[in-house]
């Protein structure tokens, strides 16, 4: 059963979720070329900075919640109403509260509260999208999760803008109330009495998902965080450019996660291997041919970004694009990974692969210190992402012998199988 429900993704739900995701992916990027024009290179790259900063301290507060929700909303299980809240607001604004305490006085020149304003409104919505894909809904959700965000930075910098402050405050507000009122709508549907019930989870912390999902945004948000310290204001911002269009390339990653969670979880809920490997080698899938065109668009799409910035499109600037592209078909051929991992019950693989990530990543730039160039800090990054991605692949198939990478659509082909443990 659970076979013929991932056949019915793969085949309709993914094709429309991927042209929904290149629209969305489309959409960010357009705000951020406009942003990069409108404001310069120099202060995009301040936004870029801050921007990261959020997303670091959103995942920090959130304590997990957008995984576990997605986790328990899609296995059977439910959640109570107290541990729903307890994960969408209470938690989250009692530790941004310490965290405004403490943040201001350690490093004064950040204007924290725009930060972490932006950061809770962005797990808030990352709440309500992991409760909206416990509805059923793969498209909406996923425009709440990571369309919202960018559009509500580029329509705050129109509204509130230049001020990097501003901006970031004002997104937060448009944020907020977005979650807000669909979340009002979720709550009123007849479905949710299936996920919100009295003997479901009561919203306890896991630490294991926290701690993964902590390493997993500063793994992504760590070579602009740092590079922003060290390189010039200009080359953050060519850099963060640059990036926009790797993340194209990886966009096929959060189709095939968003996709293939349902049918992951569901399988390891009812202890079925055969369809969880299914579900994995279906999310591979999803993720693979897209990924190889869009990166031979991005090839072609290169040339035209520095330029459109007022930027010339150097030597540097090609090493550093075609370096972040291979990271980003890292991505791509390991994306089934992450997902198998943290919502199987295996967090403490995903986190030791994230903090393997970080530290590469980390012990290369400390090992660069101050002679840290664009190009060095691309290298180190992707390095991490490789070093992460392989350790967590190598896990799971010692553990569960379910090959995570696209490699497993070819054996899938030639017939081979796996042995199981």
């Amino acid at each position: 059963m659970i076979g013929s429900f991932i056949g019915r993704l793969t085949s309709g739900c993914a094709v429309r979720t991927l042209l929904g995701r290149v629209g969305i992916v489309g959409g960010n990027f357009a705000v951020m070329m406009a942003l990069a024009v409108w404001l310069g290179l120099d202060a995009f790259g301040q936004i870029a900075v801050l921007w990261g900063l959020a997303m670091v301290a959103g995942t920090v507060v959130s304590v997990g919640a957008p995984l576990l929700l997605l986790r328990i909303l899609t296995d059977g299980g439910g959640v109570t109403a107290g541990g729903l809240w307890r994960q969408i607001a209470l938690y989250p604004a009692g530790l941004a509260a310490v965290a405004l305490l403490v943040l201001p006085r350690a490093v004064p020149d950040v204007p924290w509260v725009a930060v972490m304003l932006a950061g809770l409104a962005v797990n808030a919505a990352t709440c309500v999208a992991s409760i909206m894909r416990g509805l059923g809904s793969v498209q909406l959700s996923m425009l709440l999760r990571d369309g919202l965000p960018q559009l509500a930075l580029g329509a705050a910098a129109v509204l509130w803008g230049p001020a990097a402050g501003g901006i970031m405050a004002g997104a937060a507000v448009i944020m907020g109330g977005a979650a807000t009122l669909l979340l009002v709508i979720c709550l009123r549907r007849p479905a949710i009495g299936a996920l919100i019930q009295p003997g479901g989870d009561g919203g306890a912390i896991r630490y294991g998902l926290w701690g993964t999902a902590v390493l997993g945004m500063a793994a992504a948000q760590v070579d602009i965080i740092v590079g922003g310290s060290i390189l010039r204001a200009d080359q953050i911002g060519l850099y963060a450019l640059l990036r926009r269009v790797a993340n194209l390339v990886a966009l096929p990653v959060s189709v095939a996660t968003w996709v293939s969670a349902v049918p992951i979880s569901a399988a390891f809920g009812m202890q079925d291997r055969t369809a969880l490997r299914q579900a994995s080698a279906a999310g591979s899938r999803i993720a693979l041919l897209p990924g190889a065109v869009l990166f031979l668009a991005a090839l072609l799409l290169l040339p035209w970004v520095a330029p459109f910035a007022g930027q010339t499109w150097s030597v540097e600037a090609r090493s550093v694009a075609l370096v972040l592209l291979c990271g980003a078909v890292i991505q791509v051929f390991l994306a089934s990974g992450m997902t198998v991992a943290t919502l199987c019950g295996f967090e403490r693989f995903a986190f030791g692969a994230r903090l393997l990530g970080l530290f590469t990543y980390l012990g290369m730039v400390v090992w660069s210190g101050s002679t840290l160039s664009a190009l060095g800090n691309a290298a180190a990054y992707v390095s991490g992402i490789a070093s992460g991605g392989l350790l967590l692949w190598a896990l799971l198939w010692a553990r569960l012998a379910i090959d995570t990478s696209g490699a497993a659509l070819w054996r899938a082909q030639r017939g081979q199988t796996w042995k199981l443990p």
